[in-house]
């Protein structure tokens, strides 16, 4: 997921119009618990791809995802909480197009 600035600059565009496409629904995007807004790679490569293929074809970003999970003993550790947290992160990131 992509903060609004970044998303502005894939876009070419400045912040302010990401907000007023988000506001008229032109472009998708998801609230941070904070109401942050964050972009999906497949949000920004929609809106590229219709506002230029060639443009579309130029750019090349990262679609690779990091996972971070963490436990505060050794009794977590060995009761699964790691793996368990892993479990459900990697489930969030494919569910959300993350990976």
């Amino acid at each position: 997921m992509y903060s609004i600035g970044t998303a502005a600059f894939i876009l070419g565009v400045c912040v302010k119009t990401v907000r007023r496409w988000h506001k008229v629904n032109k472009i998708h995007c998801i609230r941070t618990p904070g109401g942050h807004r964050r972009f999906s790679l497949r949000e920004i490569k929609r809106i590229i791809e219709g506002k230029d293929a060639y443009k579309a074809s130029s750019i090349n970003i990262s679609t690779k995802c990091a996972i971070y999970g963490r436990v505060s003993s050794h009794k977590q550790y060995k009761r699964g909480d790691l793996e368990h947290q892993i479990h459900i992160i990697k489930e969030y990131a494919h569910n959300h197009h993350l990976y």
